[in-house]
């Protein structure tokens, strides 16, 4: 099996984190611990501020933890 490029690998985590962090505001939301609504004012996509400062952070994260996924298949290739 070829192991994934660092690129496929962000992509995965990318979506994997987008996921996560959705989730956890609206869990956080549901549950009266943070109200949200400011947030979502300026979170309706692409090009909206907090979309975009979020998208950036997830992203950054994400290709960290591509190179870190990558150690771990060439560790187990050896």
């Amino acid at each position: 099996m070829t192991p994934p490029t660092d690129k496929q690998l962000t992509t995965a985590l990318v979506t994997t984190m987008t996921d996560a962090f959705n989730r956890s505001i609206q869990a956080l939301e549901d549950s009266g611990a943070i109200d949200a609504s400011r947030m979502r004012s300026a979170y309706a996509g692409i090009g909206s501020k907090y979309y975009d400062i979020v998208t950036e952070q997830i992203e950054r994260t994400a290709q960290s933890g591509a190179a870190s996924i990558r150690e771990l298949f060439q560790d187990s290739s050896s």
